[in-house]
């Protein structure tokens, strides 16, 4: 293959402007893996005499909405109108998350709590701004079939007026092969754009979507074909773009984006060190902005271009990550966003 001396698209920071201007009041149906981020900030006291261990006690705690929640945040954040459909258990942790995303603006009425199952909740300890421990407290099988018929009804009384619909997967259960089919035909029969982000378990579920967005591990570990070379590559992102019927699917990977789309594939690099990708929430800010720009009426090129600056406003730090516009503005006058973009020709 030989690379295109051409851009894929125009690099004009005034068309992103005019993205960005449009985004405020889009209306957004977000439907995934709701989960709750615990961050606990921690000193040495002394040395346990029971065992050779220290003994920390606690100095902060924060929450903040993760997961698909932390998605519908950050779209609240850049000006988005947001429902949420997705489920919490009946315990502390699901009121808190609750709490969190009505203080934000977000519509919850269809958020459905579950006597049988826990708030998926990831606990972090850290002592001086790093963690040192991590505990996860979630079940993972995919709910009931009538929880499911619950979450179906849901999304039927709420995409009257949504410029789009995004599923988020993190593979906790929510997300199952029948509300994904549902889901696609609500979205086909209404006209409305569909996003989805999928993780693992349910990826090759993700028929009929619009535009989908992963990172390149997670692909191949739901399909099963290894990565040797740039062949290897190729062919997975053909046999995924041709498989799951999507206009453009958008794989992320150590050198940055990659999209396939019709028969070009376009590489994006990233405009941020890579250390920084491994900020916590940076999938779903990143997400925030491409399915908003989608919204918006960019192509699929400028809402990946615009998903790779909000990765450059990313830092780590023990938060969740959620972005601003101020963020995003910052970042927008990089000369790395002109240079590095290329298009391939994309055989099938």
């Amino acid at each position: 293959m030989v690379q295109s001396t051409s851009s894929p698209t125009s690099i004009s920071r005034d068309r992103f402007r005019d993205i960005l201007a449009s985004i405020a009041g889009k209306k957004v149906l977000v439907v995934g893996d709701l989960m709750l981020d615990h961050y606990v900030e921690t000193r040495v006291k002394r040395l346990s005499r029971e065992h050779l261990i220290p003994i920390n006690e606690v100095v902060d705690e924060q929450y903040f909405a993760g997961g698909a929640a932390n998605l519908a945040v950050n779209i609240a954040s850049l000006g988005g109108k947001v429902s949420v459909v997705g489920m919490v258990g009946d315990d502390n942790e699901g009121r808190v998350l609750c709490s969190i995303l009505e203080a934000r603006g977000i519509d919850i009425k269809h958020v459905i709590t579950s006597k049988s199952r826990p708030t998926p909740l990831k606990s972090r300890y850290h002592i001086a701004g790093s963690i040192y421990l991590r505990i996860d407290r979630e079940v993972r099988e995919d709910v009931d079939r009538g929880t499911t018929s619950s979450l179906i009804g849901a999304v039927e009384d709420c995409v009257d007026d949504v410029n789009c619909i995004c599923v988020s997967d993190y593979d906790k259960g929510t997300v199952t092969p029948l509300l994904l089919r549902s889901i696609t035909r609500i979205a086909v029969e209404r006209g409305i754009m569909l996003i989805g982000q999928p993780k693992v378990k349910h990826y090759k579920d993700f028929i009929g979507f619009d535009y989908l967005r992963s990172t390149m591990a997670e692909a191949v570990r739901a399909t099963g074909i290894k990565i040797m070379n740039e062949s290897s590559f190729h062919n997975l992102g053909v046999h995924l773009l041709s498989s799951l019927n999507c206009k453009a699917l958008v794989l992320s990977r150590n050198r940055g984006l990659t999209i396939f789309k019709g028969n070009s594939m376009i590489n994006i690099p990233f405009f941020v060190q890579k250390e920084y990708m491994s900020a916590i929430g940076i999938r779903d800010a990143t997400m925030a902005i491409f399915a908003l720009a989608l919204a918006s009426n960019a192509d699929v090129v400028e809402a990946s271009i615009l998903s790779n600056v909000v990765a450059a406003t990313a830092t780590i730090k023990p938060e969740t990550m959620i972005v601003s516009f101020k963020d995003i503005e910052a970042s927008l006058y990089s000369k790395e966003i002109e240079e590095g973009i290329s298009q391939v020709p994309l055989y099938k």
